[in-house]
């Protein structure tokens, strides 16, 4: 009996008729969250989106999308030397939605991200200004939630990695964002 009603409820989230219409066409957005970043932890961080999302199936949507961010602004200690440091990322990736289950006919989603990103920082030591920068992967995940026909909230996670300073630098990336469909 109790199998009978798990299989029924995951039929009933599963359904195709419990997607709702298309998601289809260009969106911009806004990402607030913080960054763990390799030398300082959880400075905040901020960026734009702008994306086009065509629908593959009724549950799958691609999501084709560039970001401006700013991974941090903070400082760390080398040598007993304070450094301040500033580094953003620009990226462009492949976004694979999978529309699971609607909660009042508002679709949820899970979505892979994967792309490339060119990661710039900029660190003031002493009064010296230095700049670098490095084309490296971004990839990692995000949960999405219709709000209303145009409105999405989404939280994300993401991943990269940059050899910048002669050094490896890890980024792990995490917060909120909100995306506008026209």
């Amino acid at each position: 009996m109790m199998k009978s009603r798990i299989a029924l409820l995951l039929a009933t989230f599963l359904s195709t008729g419990a997607i709702a219409s298309s998601v289809e066409g260009p969106y911009v957005g806004l990402k607030l969250g913080f960054t763990d970043y390799s030398k300082s932890t959880l400075p905040g961080q901020y960026g734009l989106t702008a994306g086009y999302a065509v629908d593959v199936t009724p549950r799958v949507t691609l999501g084709i999308e560039l970001n401006a961010m700013e991974l941090g602004d903070g400082i760390f200690f080398d040598r007993f030397t304070m450094v301040d440091y500033k580094t953003y990322s620009y990226s462009a990736g492949l976004k694979p939605k999978y529309h699971f289950m609607a909660l009042d006919h508002q679709p949820v989603y899970v979505a892979a991200v994967i792309g490339v990103s060119r990661v710039e920082e900029s660190r003031r030591k002493k009064g010296d200004k230095v700049r670098d920068h490095d084309t490296t992967g971004i990839y990692g995940f995000e949960a999405g939630r219709e709000v209303t026909a145009n409105l999405d909230v989404i939280g994300y996670f993401n991943y990269q990695k940059a050899d910048l300073f002669g050094e490896d630098n890890y980024y792990r990336s995490y917060g909120f964002g909100i995306n506008y469909r026209f």
